[in-house]
């Protein structure tokens, strides 16, 4: 597992069309980076309507069903949760962070926005590398042509308008699926290819807001709703030599 600085854990359980990509904003860079002082603060999400059906329904729990959640948002207690951890990251950080990379799912750019107000200097770049594994309708996402409409101050450029996992082979559903699973050797290969596009990375200090399957991949950590975890990228990169897998198997 990754070792870290510093742990905060927020309270967890539970118009027009556009059609322009918004161009790249400059990036503010306080201290230029080097392999000695360069840090990143790995968040999750809060508690989506998804979490809170999976407490009362576990996923592979007898007539469990995919209940079709599609891209789903933040319940009432996963936005306290990300105002919470708000509170800390003002604490926490007071001189800022240099850029924000955000999941394209619309539940990490709501806890993005929620978790992040009062940085709104900071560059906010959605990443669709490190979006969830695509297990369930909930980790279908949004087109990015709707997501730009919702979420303006966002930097769309690396984004495909169906960016999601999708596939043209026929797969057999199990009784339970409405959508095929991503299979796990692709998801550890972008996560391979996000940890290498970390490393080329100019910034100092980097936030980034993600999912338990990416976190606990990158990191080795369990991850709870909301829960921010800051690391050294020496630390990470001393373990870039190791091949990633998944946790689950």
């Amino acid at each position: 597992a990754t070792t870290c600085l510093l742990a905060m854990a927020a309270m967890a359980t539970r118009t027009p069309v556009v059609r322009r990509i918004r161009a790249r904003p400059a990036r503010s860079v306080s201290v230029k980076a080097s392999g000695d002082n360069r840090e990143v603060i790995f968040i999750r999400h809060g508690e989506t309507e998804m979490n809170a059906f999976l407490h009362e329904k576990p996923f592979g729990s007898p007539g469990f069903k995919d209940p079709g959640y599609y891209d789903t948002v933040l319940t009432s207690t996963g936005v306290s949760q990300a105002r919470e951890l708000n509170e800390k990251l003002k604490r926490n950080f007071k001189d800022g962070v240099d850029v924000i990379l955000v999941s394209p799912l619309t539940r990490t750019i709501q806890t993005a926005n929620h978790a992040f107000d009062g940085f709104e200097d900071t560059p906010r770049e959605i990443m669709p590398l490190i979006r969830e594994k695509l297990w369930l309708c909930s980790d279908v996402g949004s087109p990015r042509d709707d997501l730009m409409i919702k979420f303006p101050e966002y930097d769309f450029t690396d984004l495909p308008n169906e960016w999601w996992y999708k596939t043209q082979d026929k797969v057999r559903l199990k009784q339970w699926q409405i959508v095929p699973e991503e299979p796990d050797e692709l998801f550890v290969q972008r996560l391979e290819n996000f940890r290498n596009v970390l490393f080329q990375r100019p910034e100092s200090r980097i936030a980034i807001v993600s999912h338990w399957g990416v976190l606990r991949t990158l990191t080795g950590k369990d991850f709870r709703n909301c829960e921010a975890v800051r690391c050294s990228i020496k630390d990470l990169e001393r373990q870039k030599n190791r091949k990633l897998t998944v946790p689950w198997n």
